[in-house]
């Protein structure tokens, strides 16, 4: 086995390992003891955070860090790498501090001549977004942790409506349209609610751990309904479209004609607001036919318009 062969294995050796000796390291990849110290070194002068430990037993141990062992991949898994960072780019917020030009800088300093310029001009030729969102979410990082950690944690929330304190555990974070919303458990309530992670105003983590909760995949697929209300609305083929583009309801379409679909789905009570704000988007495409609260609130709100308009004439 050559020597740059056993440097690549012997990195995902000690990565493994985190402790480990010279005896071991010799004994793994047939060589000397003594070749097996230089093999050492050689890596620690490549970067991994190796060090010996002193007295009787000594041998090394690799530090707790953020460099990890290269990984091989193909030219359609570095463009999609790359095509992900396009999408990534048009955020205000990413998470882990990640710097999306430095990681780039790295790949592109491994790639052949011939290939490097193809892949460089994936930025001209691929765009996900003209504008870049606007949404600051400081507490984008904090959340992931706690999520990870199933954290029980205060969170200073700016609703629609006023300030409140709210103590939760995140189930992870997602993002949608262009801001970052994180579902998580109010451990006062016993009820999952989702939040816009920019309209985290303060952020406390108790430390406290809660880990009955479901999952960001749970949550996604079984999304919980405390106050289950029908919801029908017949749609024509412009209203269908843009329900067909939208993730939660695009399961939820019927074909009733060639002119008209239905949009059948069990809501939550709470959920109102939220689609009293679609229906209106839809204007004259879409007709609510249930839940009655639904139509009602429809009905308020062109009416709140119609007066604001009104009076200017």
């Amino acid at each position: 086995m050559n020597k740059t062969k056993i440097l690549f294995d012997l990195i995902w050796f000690v990565n493994s390992k985190k402790e480990f000796t010279a005896q071991e390291v010799a004994n793994e990849f047939n060589i000397s003891v003594r070749t097996a110290h230089r093999y050492i070194t050689d890596l620690s002068d490549m970067g991994i955070p190796i060090y010996s430990k002193q007295g009787r037993n000594g041998g090394y141990k690799v530090l707790d860090n953020q460099v990890y062992p290269p990984i091989l991949f193909s030219k359609d898994e570095i463009f999609a790498i790359l095509f992900s960072f396009n999408y990534l780019g048009n955020y205000n917020s990413i998470p882990f501090n990640l710097s999306i030009s430095s990681v780039k800088g790295k790949i592109y300093s491994l790639l052949p001549k011939d290939a490097l310029e193809e892949f460089k001009e994936l930025d001209n030729t691929l765009q996900v977004n003209e504008f870049r969102f606007r949404h600051d979410t400081p507490f984008l990082k904090d959340i992931i942790t706690a999520a990870i950690n199933k954290n029980i944690i205060t969170i200073q929330y700016n609703s629609s409506k006023k300030n409140t304190s709210k103590k939760i555990v995140p189930l992870g974070v997602y993002a949608y349209g262009g801001k970052w919303y994180s579902p998580a458990l109010d451990v006062e309530l016993m009820e999952y609610r989702l939040y816009r992670i920019d309209r985290i105003m303060d952020f406390e983590n108790s430390m406290d751990t809660f880990e009955n909760t479901m999952t960001l995949k749970e949550w996604f697929y079984n999304y919980p309904i405390n106050n289950p209300v029908k919801l029908y609305a017949k749609l024509n083929k412009l209203a269908y479209l843009e329900c067909k583009d939208t993730y939660f309801l695009q399961n939820d379409l019927r074909y009733i004609d060639d002119n008209y679909y239905a949009l059948e789905k069990t809501i939550d009570l709470s959920e109102i607001p939220f689609y009293t704000k679609i229906f209106l988007r839809f204007g004259t495409n879409a007709e609510v036919i249930e839940p009655l609260v639904l139509v009602d609130n429809l009905k308020k709100e062109i009416e709140s318009m119609y007066n604001l308009y009104n009076m200017n004439i």
